[in-house]
């Protein structure tokens, strides 16, 4: 995932577009809209998004501020968390991601974002902090999270927002967001492909739900 100087702030809102609008018209953050294709539940059970159904991203430089008032009589479904320093990789990691990381990309109906929330199980908490960065790192057996992921980030945007501690309820540990040209689709579901393989990537064993919302980035 991208290294950043600062954290930012993440809320990702699916709603008809007059609501969105009313929820985000006093923000006053970076906005980015979306058309949902599809969503793809992998394991455990996955939200009820119609398809084209819009959703809207915001990010802020602080927690954004949506009153309750907003939500009054709609059925707003909302993601969010917030960047954190990048816990598992080596400074020589950070540095090779940031020589072949593609930068985010420009709206158009050529370009695909992919938002997947995850869950690690109990069993992975309890381990301590080397042992899971262990789990990301390459070794004579497996290739590991890192180096999977690294093959690809010439094509594939993507970030990572931490949301298991937020002061919230949530289903989720983590979002990941990923974007790439249309033409790369195929790619993009061979990295899924390969993350998923505990063969290749043994740290994914412990994902115990996990689903996909395909989206064009169109605003």
């Amino acid at each position: 995932m991208n290294k950043l100087s600062s954290n930012v702030w993440i809320r990702f809102l699916a709603e008809s577009e007059k609501t969105l609008k009313l929820l985000t018209s006093s923000q006053g953050s970076r906005l980015s809209i979306y058309r949902v294709k599809d969503v793809v539940p992998i394991r455990g059970q996955a939200p009820n998004l119609r398809q084209s159904r819009n959703v809207v991203r915001i990010e802020t430089s602080v927690p954004p501020s949506l009153s309750e008032e907003m939500f009054s009589g709609s059925s707003v479904i909302q993601f969010y968390g917030v960047t954190q320093h990048l816990h598992y990789t080596s400074d020589d990691q950070h540095q090779e991601l940031d020589r072949r990381s593609i930068p985010e990309l420009e709206p158009s109906e050529h370009t695909m974002a992919v938002l997947i929330p995850i869950r690690k199980s109990e069993e992975w908490w309890k381990l301590s902090q080397d042992r899971r960065q262990a789990y990301f790192q390459k070794t004579d057996t497996y290739e590991g999270h890192t180096a999977v992921g690294l093959r690809y980030a010439d094509q594939i945007f993507r970030k990572l927002y931490h949301s298991r501690y937020l002061n919230a309820v949530l289903s989720y540990d983590f979002l990941t967001y990923f974007e790439f040209k249309d033409v790369y689709g195929r790619n993009f579901r061979t990295l899924l492909s390969e993350l998923r393989d505990k063969k290749k990537n043994p740290e994914w064993a412990f994902v115990d739900r996990e689903f996909e919302i395909w989206m064009t980035k169109i605003g």
